[in-house]
């Protein structure tokens, strides 16, 4: 989505600087950076918009605002985020296989960004509800089922909640679609932007 954007005219900011200005604030509650930083810009990807309900956090923020949706088949989602950890953070953390990764593989740990920033983030999906109290278990990290579960219930959550804004939301599988046709279309630019859809950061299976 980046090379689309990019190639459509829109200005981006560099993502481990908008992780490092806005995530951990964001999930705090405090929205006046990411307020902020997106009046600076055109669009955005990935963190903090790929997590929990930032999407409505922008769209009250930003009045008729479009959001694009990515999605894939879960199966297929989950084993493309694995192997892409596998071969970055994890690796750095010196994790080698999902089953030796837990609570102290991240922890008190600059992997990324700063210190405990991905224990962190991380956190967040190391927890369930259970008469309205959260607990923490780390093994529900890359646990296969808790994970596309999660992933289900959000794309449905941004669903629901465009549902009578269909102008605003477009849901796409970009790894089925040969050509930006559909995104174009959504964004209102004439058909001649058009261009082959770019498949970047592939995983080696």
């Amino acid at each position: 989505m980046e090379r689309v954007f990019k190639e459509l005219g829109y200005r981006l900011p560099k993502q481990a600087m908008q992780e490092s200005l806005v995530v951990e604030k964001s999930f705090l509650g405090d929205f006046g950076p990411l307020e902020k930083q997106c009046r600076k810009y055109d669009a955005f990807q990935d963190m903090p918009f790929s997590q929990g309900v930032t999407y409505a956090s922008v769209d009250c923020l930003f009045p008729g605002s479009q959001f694009i949706l990515t999605v894939r088949e879960p199966n297929a989602w989950f084993e493309s985020l694995t192997r892409f950890h596998l071969g970055g953070v994890l690796k750095e953390a010196g994790v080698e296989n999902l089953q030796d990764f837990d609570e102290l593989s991240f922890k008190d740990k600059a992997v990324y960004l700063h210190k405990n920033y991905l224990y962190n983030i991380v956190k967040r999906h190391a927890n369930s509800i259970v008469d309205y109290q959260i607990h923490y278990d780390w093994s529900l990290v890359y646990d296969k089922q808790h994970q596309i579960d999660i992933y289900e219930e959000r794309n449905r959550g941004i669903i629901r909640y465009f549902q009578d804004r269909p102008n605003q939301l477009l849901v796409i599988d970009i790894t089925k679609e040969q050509d930006t046709s559909k995104i174009v279309d959504f964004l209102g630019f004439p058909r001649k932007y058009v261009s082959r859809m770019p498949h970047l950061n592939k995983s080696n299976t």
